[in-house]
């Protein structure tokens, strides 16, 4: 007799009592471990044998013992049982956002700041969740979260994108990138009126074309426009090409986590040099582990906010 397609949901139903009796060499004993009637568990080996088309075990007055068809079978439906289970627990855990894959953009540097927290946290809340980080333009990243490219992008503003939605997360200041042999180095904070006929340098990709538009917008006049020359190098690159005297360059805080030689970095005066940044992410994605970023993200945020409010209560006090 050979083995014929079986009904799959016959077997995982009944192949639980199989494996027991095969076990306890017995459907006595197996049906006083499984806590069921002896004929309860003998009728349903019967429907999976009848399934199956082949007899899994030998039946004596001592008991039971696997065919060597059965023991064949019992042995492989073990390892497919495990793999089951195991698909079954990643599919729950995909389900509530425990494991699975995230896909983010972003321009900034997570050296430190609120980005680089936000993701360690993350990290240590899901570990079993992959994350795969773009580092492209502004444009590029909200493109991928409108065709679903990414599941999420950290951009500087608070942009308004139809069929996206969008959260501010955080500010930081904007520093201006020196080497540490310019002669605004000490300063404590440097205005714009002071690097009025300074050359910039800005990259090509990354957040390049927004921190050119922003030195133009501070720095123009009527009939004067800033000397700013575009390098294709990464954020590393650009800030090393400072120290060699290529020019200065604009960066926020976050870069501050990483240390450059020869290069020192100064804040901007006033207060209307800020970066609001947010999160933006295609309205309809449906990915749980999105969702978890998100929540983690308002929980960060909020706590930010209120130990910023106590400080600034207790400096007025």
């Amino acid at each position: 007799m050979g083995f014929t397609v079986p009904d799959l949901a016959l077997d995982l139903r009944y192949l639980r009592y199989a494996l027991a009796a095969a076990e306890h060499g017995s459907f006595r004993r197996a049906a006083t471990a499984l806590g069921l009637p002896q004929s309860t568990v003998s009728r349903r080996i019967q429907l999976l044998e009848a399934s199956l088309g082949a007899s899994l075990f030998e039946r004596k007055r001592t008991g039971v013992r696997p065919t060597p068809a059965g023991d064949r079978f019992l042995k492989e439906a073990i390892i497919s049982a495990s793999r089951l289970h195991r698909a079954a627990q990643e599919l729950i855990l995909a389900r509530r956002g425990n494991q699975g894959e995230l896909r983010i953009g972003l321009v900034a540097s997570f050296a430190r700041g609120f980005l680089s927290d936000l993701i360690g946290a993350y990290r240590a809340a899901f570990p079993r969740i992959r994350i795969e980080l773009f580092e492209e333009t502004p444009q590029a990243n909200l493109a991928g979260v409108m065709n679903g490219r990414l599941d999420v992008a950290f951009l500087a503003g608070k942009p308004i994108i139809s069929e996206c939605s969008s959260l501010h997360l955080w500010d930081e200041r904007i520093y201006l990138a020196l080497p540490e042999t310019h002669r605004l180095a000490s300063a404590t904070e440097i205005s714009w009126q002071d690097v009025r006929d300074e050359p910039f340098i800005v990259g090509v990709g990354g957040p390049g074309p927004e921190i050119e538009d922003y030195l133009v917008k501070r720095l123009s006049s009527p009939g004067f426009r800033p000397v700013i020359d575009a390098h294709r190098v990464g954020r590393e690159n650009l800030i090393n090409m400072v120290a060699k005297g290529f020019g200065l360059t604009l960066t926020t805080d976050s870069t501050l986590g990483t240390a450059f030689a020869g290069v020192v970095f100064r804040p901007m005066a006033g207060n209307s040099d800020i970066v609001p940044s947010s999160a933006i992410w295609s309205t309809g994605n449906p990915n749980p582990a999105l969702k978890h970023l998100l929540h983690l993200g308002r929980q960060m945020d909020r706590r930010t906010t209120h130990a910023a409010s106590r400080s600034n209560f207790h400096l007025k006090r």
